[in-house]
């Protein structure tokens, strides 16, 4: 049973009177009615009563007192509650029997309909698009057969969202979906460029989930620019930063001073070697390790993709985890990690120039950004650097199928975009393994006949 009430939180005056929403145990809604009152007229009757056509609305916390000598204004402040009771009892009816969520957002809008408040929904409007584009994700079917995006996809829509609405304020324009088109994106970009600042792999993300969700309002009839569909998002290839097996064994053989940089040069190693992301290498815990057909694994449940893994334990990981009588190293937060990793490259000599982007300050905005440039490499150095490290130094050594499948990268084309490689490089590596086959069976022994037995 649904209930409202009514009450005072302040005896000043004129006092807000709050509209209470209750739909179940436990479950309590309270806005502000839109009305006010002199908290010496107001009463604490329980008894007034009214019944709906499924659930009952009770007004049993408080209510205007009414004179046998009627005062109209105090009648007429009982009337305007019991309208609004009535409005929102039947709205919550159908919100009840539509599925729709009742929150605290849903009752505010139920007031502002009430008084007239809410502005029309102008559902041709870039930015109505992109939030309905969100609302709809946690539904949407995948192609592997499940139903709801991530929380890092629709994250991602509502960044969109709020650049939109940035771009928006700095030109004084509210854009609709059909004003997206190659020329509009070139004026988006140059704002992009020239006042956010931004970098182009960014700029280019945020026209890529543009045309997303021009794609989404043209499935649901929404007018859209007939060249909307030569909007392309981008990204603009990089050298791949990674830790070779030489820079590795550089590390691996330095000693610090500091312990802490020693445990996390052992994360980093063995992050190197088993090619998971910082959020699941550093909550391996022994429990992880698993024995199967007499060979020691890694055994995880991948906290972004949900992909549940098994990673051979390399002989480097096995040295630490010896050293540690059978335990990895000591935990340690993921701020700490970056912070250390990049200390332990810099005492460990990685210091060749590359190019590469890292974190700077603006000194006139105060703005931190990813600025790029030829860095020493040890500056470049993040937790991200132990994936990208794995995948590349193997690549070309164990086929790019079973990587895939330890880094849980979706298809070889994903895991090749990874490490800055293309169908061509695949290629490439298939024919060298076909020479070194070739090469192989000519060094294989050949026998003679010299002569027949007599």
């Amino acid at each position: 049973m649904a209930t409202v009430a009514y009450y005072l939180r302040s005896e000043r005056n004129p006092a807000n009177i709050y509209l209470r929403l209750s739909v179940g145990r436990g479950t309590v809604i309270k806005r502000k009615s839109g009305y006010v009152i002199d908290p010496d007229k107001w009463s604490s009757d329980k008894k007034a009563k009214q019944s709906g056509k499924k659930y009952s609305v009770v007004e049993k916390v408080g209510f205007p007192k009414v004179a046998r000598t009627i005062e109209d204004k105090q009648e007429a402040m009982r009337d305007k509650l019991k309208k609004l009771s009535d409005s929102v009892f039947e709205s919550y009816n159908e919100a009840v029997k539509d599925g729709v969520t009742v929150n605290v957002e849903w009752l505010q809008e139920q007031i502002d309909k009430h008084h007239g408040k809410v502005e029309e929904v102008d559902v041709d409007s870039l930015v109505y698009q992109i939030q309905a584009y969100v609302d709809f994700l946690p539904r949407k079917k995948l192609n592997n057969g499940k139903v709801g995006a991530s929380a890092a996809t629709i994250q991602k829509q509502k960044s969109l969202k709020t650049k939109i609405e940035q771009y928006q304020a700095y030109t004084k324009k509210k854009f609709k979906v059909a004003d997206i088109s190659p020329k509009w994106v070139e004026a988006f970009e140059k704002y992009l460029f020239e006042v956010d600042k931004l970098n182009p792999n960014t700029s280019g993300r945020y026209v890529k989930h543009l045309k997303t969700v021009c794609r989404f309002a043209s499935n649901n009839e929404v007018l859209t620019h007939k060249n909307f569909h030569a909007v392309k998002g981008y990204s603009v290839k990089r050298d791949v930063i990674y830790l070779t097996f030489e820079e590795l064994d550089k590390i691996e053989n330095k000693t610090f001073e500091r312990e802490a940089l020693n445990n996390a040069k052992d994360w980093l190693v063995i992050g190197c070697y088993i090619g998971q992301r910082v959020s699941d290498l550093l909550n391996l815990t022994h429990k992880n390790l698993t024995t199967v057909s007499g060979m020691e694994m890694i055994s995880l449940k991948q906290q972004k993709t949900g992909k549940q893994v098994m990673i051979p334990v390399h002989e480097k990981v096995k040295a630490i985890l010896k050293k540690n009588n059978g335990k990895f190293p000591k935990k340690i937060a993921d701020q700490k990690f970056n912070k250390h990793i990049k200390d332990v490259c810099e005492i460990a000599g990685i210091d060749e120039a590359t190019y590469g982007g890292k974190m700077v300050k603006d000194k006139e905005t105060k703005i931190t950004r990813k600025q790029f440039g030829m860095f020493p490499k040890h500056e470049l150095v993040s937790s991200h650097i132990c994936r990208r490290s794995f995948a590349s130094n193997f690549y070309g050594e164990i086929p790019t199928s079973l990587l895939k499948d330890i880094t849980a990268h979706s298809t070889e084309q994903q895991f090749l975009a990874y490490i800055g490689k293309s169908s061509s490089d695949s290629a490439l590596q298939v024919a060298e393994y076909w020479s070194k086959q070739a090469a192989n069976k000519k060094k294989e022994p050949q026998m003679t006949v010299l002569g027949k037995a007599n």
